[in-house]
C-alpha cells in the first residue's frame, strides 16, 4: 500500500498542476500600438472626411505596452513613461505618476498649496488643478476586437489604436 501511494500521488500532482496551470497566459496589450484615424473618427462620429484636415501622422500618437509592465506614450512631441497592470483579459490602466513631468507639476502645485498667502478660492483653484493632473495621469484601456480603446478621465473623445506594424 505505501508503495502504490509513492507512486500515484506524485502522478497525481504532476497532472495537477498539468491540468490546472496555465502556462499561456493571453494578453491582447502587450506590444506597441498607433491610432487608427479612421475608428477613431467614426467612434466619435465625426465626419471621415476630417483626417486630412486634422493632418495626424498615426506614428506620432504611439503607446507601447511592454512585458516587465513599463509603460511608453508619445503623444506628438510630447513623451510619457509609466507602469501597467492589465485587470482582465480586456482592461489595463496605466499610471504614469513615475513620470518626470508629472512629479514636477504635482511638486510646483504642492508647494503652491502650501503658501500661507492664497485666499479661498485660489486654494480651490489649485485643489481642482491638482485632481485634474491627478485623473491625466492615470489612462484606463479597454481592449475589444482587436484595438486598444482609450476614453481619457474628463474628455468626450475616444481614441482608437490599432497594433503598429
Amino acid at each position: 500500500m505505501k508503495n502504490t501511494v509513492r507512486y500515484i500521488l506524485p502522478i497525481y500532482a504532476i497532472i495537477y498542476t498539468l491540468v490546472f496551470s496555465n502556462t499561456k497566459r493571453e494578453n491582447n496589450f502587450l506590444g506597441k500600438w498607433e491610432i487608427d484615424i479612421q475608428k477613431t473618427l467614426s467612434s466619435n462620429n465625426l465626419p471621415s472626411g476630417s483626417n486630412q484636415s486634422l493632418n495626424i501622422d498615426p506614428l506620432d500618437f504611439i503607446i507601447n505596452f511592454s512585458l516587465a509592465g513599463n509603460y511608453n506614450e508619445r503623444f506628438g512631441g510630447l513623451k510619457f513613461k509609466g507602469s501597467w497592470s492589465r485587470y482582465d483579459t480586456d482592461l489595463a490602466v496605466a499610471r504614469l505618476e513615475s513620470d518626470d513631468r508629472i512629479k514636477n507639476l504635482k511638486g510646483h502645485l504642492n508647494q503652491k498649496i502650501k503658501q500661507g498667502n492664497k485666499s479661498r478660492h485660489e486654494l480651490t483653484r489649485l485643489y481642482q488643478r491638482m485632481h485634474k493632473v491627478n485623473r491625466m495621469s492615470v489612462r484606463t484601456y479597454t481592449y475589444k476586437k482587436g484595438n486598444v480603446y482609450l476614453k481619457q478621465d474628463g474628455l468626450d473623445l475616444v481614441l482608437v489604436f490599432r497594433r503598429a506594424t
